[in-house]
């Protein structure tokens, strides 16, 4: 091979290397304008949002990145959504969950953000952008789409449609690792008129009530604080691209549970840890397989598209939920009873 032969192939290399990193760093920054977008532009609108069994319209108003509520307006097909829930409620013995739904449902929530800016960098690290010229309108607005690809296996693929002219997202599907929707949401009508968003906010506004938040972020040693005597134990193995986001204090019915949230920048699972309590229903897992790792008994719990695993350790109550891959959920788990055994803190 000669010496200009070789010129030639790494002059060939680098050129194409250079369209893909520009190519990469476009469709960043591309993602980088929607999220922009989503907090920055006012708008209303109304949506129909469907997690598989449900579809249901809702009105959304995005006033400020503050001032974002939706609210439910219509359920379709709800009488045959309630009957199939009714009937896995009382299989499950636990009618409260469809209770706490309906309530849910029947006020304003907090609009969430698909995206921060602080996960935009692991989503570059995770996941492979494709940005397509789409060219179809949905709520009369020209489209764009955004392809998010995983690089790992066992996670899952994102389509967002934003507008070609101001990157407002209005339609997102969700798909699993096996390429099955999971969910979604579609705008049937947004206005971005300014007029528009205060009427609308002024209509609704005495309705919107502004719920303070059941948690806020903590650091490790406020939450070994919680714990009071005991120390957080965290897990020593994460799925491929996984990082500590944040750490979570929580208010839910008098108690305090320390969250660990961990993400690959598209998907989340997390953590729940407590101190157990003698005669608590948490003790009740009807209905959950029961796996022994060394001397622990674990709990596991199907719950539709995510895995549930819940044990006890040393008089901390560990409570791990996902949409992961039960492999590495039983890693994780694992990871963690390992550290207790090595350091003698059984029960």
């Amino acid at each position: 091979m000669t010496r200009q032969y070789k010129t030639v192939v790494f002059i060939f290399s680098l050129i194409i290397f250079l369209c893909s990193y520009r190519t990469v760093s476009a469709d960043i920054e591309i993602l980088k304008e929607i999220v922009e977008a989503e907090h920055e532009l006012s708008y209303v609108g109304v949506r129909l949002r469907t997690n598989g069994s449900r579809t249901m319209e809702e009105l959304v108003i995005h006033k400020s990145e503050e001032d974002t509520y939706r609210k439910t307006i219509s359920i379709l097909g709800e009488e045959k959504s309630i009957e199939e829930d009714n009937r896995r409620e009382r299989r499950d013995g636990d009618r409260r969950r469809g209770r706490e739904r309906g309530d849910r449902e029947a006020r304003w929530e907090r609009q969430r953000s698909q995206f921060s800016i602080s996960e935009i960098k692991l989503i570059a690290e995770n996941y492979e952008l494709e940005h397509k010229r789409w060219g179809e309108k949905i709520a009369g607005y020209k489209t764009d789409i955004l392809i998010i690809k995983p690089k790992f296996e066992g996670r899952p693929t994102k389509y967002i449609y934003f507008a070609h002219d101001n990157y407002l997202i209005l339609k997102v599907q969700d798909l699993d690792a096996a390429g099955v929707l999971r969910g979604m949401f579609v705008y049937t009508r947004i206005s971005f008129d300014p007029e528009a968003v205060s009427k609308k906010w002024d209509e609704f506004s005495e309705e919107i009530r502004v719920r303070p938040r059941t948690y806020g972020v903590i650091s490790i040693d406020d939450a070994n604080k919680m714990l009071k005597k005991k120390r957080l134990i965290q897990p020593t193995y994460l799925p491929s691209g996984f990082q500590l986001q944040h750490v979570y204090k929580h208010s839910y019915r008098g108690r305090h549970p320390v969250r660990l949230k961990y993400t690959d920048g598209l998907l989340d699972y997390s953590i729940f840890v407590t101190l157990k309590q003698e005669n608590s229903d948490e003790d009740d897992h009807r209905g959950w397989t029961e796996i022994l790792m060394g001397e622990t008994k674990v709990f596991k719990h199907p719950r539709s598209s995510t895995n549930a695993y819940s044990w006890t350790n040393s008089g901390i109550r560990y409570f791990l939920a996902g949409p992961i891959p039960s492999t590495e959920m039983e890693n994780i788990v694992e990871s963690i009873i390992n550290q207790f055994t090595q350091n003698n803190l059984q029960d």
